[in-house]
């Protein structure tokens, strides 16, 4: 079994409990041969539930809005064109492509993620976007 625990330190109260964690499990995990490793980074908050069904809506609302060379596209291809347009690519091991999650982004990214959306619907696709809102 994977031992995983995530402690988000925001003062004293949250590193005590770290600090009594690694006192009461590093010593006997390593024992057994399973050590703890501790990586120690900035908390960045992923975006909500909200936020997502947000997201999601505003792809359906493109999707059945939009027209591309006389075609409409469904959610998903809405979804996988703008990861890669607006985020990036990945490589995949058969020489694909595929554009990067979007959960990749934290909450800042993922609201000008947004922008660039509603930005592209308007400008690109013609979408009076004051009909999503």
């Amino acid at each position: 079994m994977s031992l995983a625990r995530t402690f988000i330190i925001r003062g004293p109260e949250q590193a005590r409990a770290l600090h009594a964690f690694l006192k009461a499990n590093a010593a006997a995990l390593a024992q057994q041969g399973r050590p703890l490793a501790v990586e120690v980074q900035e908390h960045k908050a992923k975006r909500s539930s909200q936020a997502n069904r947000r997201y999601w809506a505003l792809l359906r609302f493109i999707s059945e809005n939009a027209f591309v060379a006389g075609r409409q596209f469904s959610d998903d291809a809405w979804h996988e064109h703008f990861r890669r347009k607006f985020i990036g690519c990945e490589d995949l091991p058969d020489g694909s492509t595929v554009g990067i999650s979007t959960t990749t982004l934290d909450v800042g990214a993922f609201n000008d993620y947004m922008a660039q959306i509603e930005a592209y619907a308007a400008t690109d696709l013609g979408l009076d976007m004051t009909e999503f809102a």
